[in-house]
């Protein structure tokens, strides 16, 4: 898709569709009334018979005569002013895109009464509107995609429409990156071909690096945990390191990592038929990490970041890891394992561990961890934990950046006793009470004292109910939130 600013009036402009914005309480928009009047008053009679009130989401589309210089006008309700913000932004531009993108290849779009504030989350959201993962599908993808959008402003000069553009193709083709991986199948996407990916990001940009770790490798290392998950899968592990290095140096080090299990069948702690179903989205946060780093590779942001993720499959086999079991993680803690449906933690224990040998400054792990994190925030939410106020405050304001609704839990010192065990370090779960916390307190132990923050996404990871601004599958939620946090160090 790409991106244009146009200072003409876009009532005059050629496109197959136009959008335009009105908030509740408002008029129709100066370029709206204009067509309003070119089509002698049948847009306004539309918007009076439609009782459209700017409530946000509401539509009113209108199908122009065929000598006229757009096929569609669609209005497009953005509710009361005052409760406008990014997260508003990213769902009417795909909203737009859901009323326009079935019969548009070039959009025009009146930003006269939206502030530039919002422009580049609102460009992700054109952007991200049109994904659609179609690869298995005979008939293949939909050829009649928006290809091209015209944001009409005069308030917007060209220079800050260009940066503003730049960056939310980079970050938006890097969500649809993460999309495609969490949406194939677990037969496609194993941990091998996970790794094949990280390697292509490499390939790809002069300023990443990429490093594998095979079956033998990981066990030579000492990362017990992420081994003893692998042991029931006839597919072999693969631990992923990419490195971004800035054209300049700096000695700030982060590192982002994921949790990569490529399917989750629990183990021998066997998940019913229903709940495995979907679990090809259980290496989300490994979708969010390589998203991310393909991002940093566009945009070359002036820190040093470490994408780190732990991949592997969690099956049942004669070999398979056990109830009772202790590993030993890259730190030398030992996990009791109680439950084998806790597998994400205990794979997460070697990178968290790996990641403070990197002697990075911060740490920031994503994870589809736990269900309890779903029971307490719902769906559309991910939960946050960490152990630094400030760097947990600057991942919530960089969710607010872009939209993507995240909510901070307490990091409990209470619970702990919950995942003490009798005879080793750390048990792998707790009781039912506080689960996405205990899980949260588990990872704790492999961070040492470097400031880190924990960010669960088993509800927003995957979509099983369409909307106007996600469709069915991955939603690549995390990725813009974390590019947005990186370019900000």
């Amino acid at each position: 898709m790409e991106f244009f600013l146009i200072k003409d009036n876009v009532a005059d402009v050629e496109s197959d569709s136009v959008v335009f914005f009105c908030y509740e309480g408002q008029r129709l928009p100066a370029a709206a009334r204009k067509i309003d009047s070119k089509l002698g008053g049948f847009f306004s009679d539309k918007v009076k018979s439609s009782d459209f009130k700017g409530t946000f989401g509401k539509t009113v589309v209108v199908d122009t005569p065929g000598d006229f210089n757009t096929k569609t006008a669609v209005l497009l309700g953005l509710g009361k002013k005052e409760n406008f913000g990014a997260l508003e932004a990213f769902r009417a531009a795909n909203i737009a895109v859901a009323r326009t993108g079935q019969h548009s290849r070039t959009v025009s779009v009146d930003f006269s009464n939206v502030d530039r504030e919002f422009l580049k989350v609102f460009l992700e959201g054109m952007a991200c509107g049109t994904y659609e993962y179609g690869k298995f599908k005979s008939s293949g993808r939909r050829k009649n995609r928006i290809e091209e959008v015209c944001i009409a402003s005069r308030r917007i000069s060209a220079n800050y429409f260009s940066g503003e553009a730049a960056y939310a193709s980079a970050v938006s083709s890097s969500v649809a990156f993460s999309r495609d991986l969490v949406n194939d199948p677990p037969n496609i996407l194993t941990p091998s071909i996970l790794a094949e990916h990280a390697l292509s990001i490499s390939e790809g940009s002069e300023h990443i690096s990429c490093k594998v770790l095979d079956r033998d490798e990981i066990r030579q290392m000492g990362m017990g945990g992420l081994s003893a998950v692998s042991f029931g899968s006839s597919e072999p592990p693969r631990f992923i390191h990419l490195s971004y290095s800035p054209p300049v140096k700096s000695r700030k080090k982060v590192a982002i990592v994921g949790k990569g299990i490529t399917f989750d069948s629990g183990g021998l702690c066997l998940k019913p038929a229903d709940s495995m179903r979907t679990m090809k989205m259980d290496m989300s946060g490994a979708a969010v990490v390589l998203g991310t780093m393909k991002a940093l590779g566009e945009l070359t942001p002036s820190v040093n970041v470490h994408g780190i993720v732990p991949a592997t499959e969690n099956m049942t086999g004669a070999s398979a890891y056990k109830p009772d079991d202790v590993v030993t993680a890259l730190n030398g803690k030992t996990i009791e394992i109680i439950n084998t449906d806790a597998e994400g933690r205990v794979a997460l224990s070697d990178a968290l561990s790996y990641a403070v040998r990197l002697g990075v400054s911060e740490i920031v792990d994503l994870a589809t961890l736990t269900g309890a994190c779903i029971v307490g925030l719902g769906l559309h939410n991910a939960g946050v934990m960490g152990n630094n106020a400030n760097l947990v405050k600057s991942i919530l304001g960089s969710a607010d950046d872009v939209g993507e609704k995240m909510w901070e839990l307490p990091l409990d010192a209470e619970l702990r006793e919950e995942i003490r065990s009798r005879v080793a370090d750390v048990k792998n779960v707790g009781s039912r009470w506080g689960g996405a916390i205990t899980a949260a307190l588990f990872l704790e132990n492999f961070v040492s004292d470097v400031p880190w923050v924990h960010i669960d996404i088993a509800g927003p990871s995957y979509v099983e109910k369409s909307s106007d601004w996600y469709q069915y599958g991955a939603s690549g939620f995390g990725v813009r939130t974390i590019v947005n946090y990186l370019m900000k160090r």
